[in-house]
């Protein structure tokens, strides 16, 4: 026996869009507010090699501080990178299955483009005939007919 193939339901455009417009509201590396905050600390929380040079007490502890901010900051945001990046696979996830869906729906149109383009063109043949065979009818609204005869004359007798 062979194994069924897991196959997922294709999410339908709303949800797609739904999904990237979260994706972009939330998003922790267009998080300008973080950017700033870290393009603020001194110099001195990035490079370690710095600190060896500090002998003020003051500076050290007002550095600890800011280290310490630093530290919180970067794993809280860390974390929501983290979860930015769990949740980027998943909408990468349903927009292959999106994909996947939409270019079978397109084969299944073409199909049925397909089909009903063989059946537009049997209709155009015989609306084609059709119209020939009237017009190669007589006009008989413009000749004048004699009338028919009665019929009690017909058939030799009287009605």
């Amino acid at each position: 026996s062979h194994p069924v193939p897991h196959v997922i339901a294709a999410p339908d455009a709303d949800t797609v869009i739904r999904s990237l417009i979260n994706l972009e509201r939330s998003s922790a590396l267009q998080d300008n507010r973080i950017k700033q905050v870290f393009t603020t600390l001194p110099n001195e929380v990035w490079n370690p090699t710095t600190v060896e040079k500090i002998t003020d007490r003051k500076r050290l502890e007002s550095l600890l501080k800011s280290v310490d901010k630093s530290y919180d900051i970067l794993s809280q945001h860390r974390i929501r990178l983290q979860n930015e990046f769990h949740e980027r696979n998943k909408v990468a996830a349903m927009l292959k299955e999106f994909v996947m869906h939409q270019k079978e729906q397109l084969r299944n149109v073409e199909t049925r483009l397909s089909e009903y383009q063989g059946k537009l063109s049997k209709v155009q043949a015989v609306r084609a005939q059709l119209q020939a065979h009237l017009e190669s009818l007589p006009d008989l609204s413009s000749t004048s007919l004699e009338p028919l005869p009665e019929p009690g004359s017909l058939f030799g007798g009287d009605v």
